[in-house]
């Protein structure tokens, strides 16, 4: 009912149409984009047009379909704090790790859960390159949580749109990325 009034008082005011923001969440898409990943606004002026390299799009859709836009606006917006955290989790364990290794690593577990991006894993690395090489069981379980969320992002449902080959040559590249890296 309440989807129906709005719709509705959109129509009243003459739009046909309305637009919804998109950005691509990843390790690098900055905060102000990623607070608009799935806002809705009646005229794409209505958007900020960033200058910091961010993928973005505006999606046109007819204002009859408001409710289903709505409902995905709620999934992205899910989508974003999940990063957001996956981040927070990241930053923390990336300064934890020479102080708090089983903090650490706990935290990147549950980093690890959400997703894990390749010059994350690399800045860490070269960060604590001292501590891992001084601490083996550390490092050895650092390679262990990391390998382990990498092969595991590929089975997720965004990746299933890969060609099957190209998809395994992705994770058996940055598995060998890893593994190269934690190994010094």
């Amino acid at each position: 009912m309440w989807m129906t009034l709005r719709v509705l008082g959109q129509r009243l005011r003459g739009r046909k149409v309305l637009y919804q923001y998109y950005t691509n969440v990843t390790w690098r898409t900055c905060e102000q984009c990623l607070a608009w990943h799935g806002c809705i606004r009646p005229w794409p002026e209505a958007f900020p047009d960033p200058q910091d390299g961010c993928p973005r799009q505006l999606l046109q859709f007819p204002v009859r379909e408001l409710g289903s836009y709505r409902a995905q606006a709620r999934l992205m917006g899910d989508v974003v704090r999940r990063e957001l955290q996956r981040r927070s989790w990241f930053r923390e364990a990336e300064a934890t790790l020479h102080v708090d290794g089983e903090r650490a690593l706990a935290l990147l577990r549950q980093s690890g859960e959400v997703d894990v991006y390749l010059p994350e894993v690399e800045r860490l690395v070269n960060r604590h390159q001292q501590t891992l090489q001084a601490n083996p069981e550390l490092r050895d379980e650092v390679r262990s949580i990391l390998l382990s969320a990498w092969r595991e992002k590929f089975a997720q449902p965004r990746y299933e749109r890969l060609p099957e080959r190209m998809r395994l040559e992705h994770e058996k590249g940055g598995a060998h990325h890893i593994e190269a890296l934690l190994d010094q």
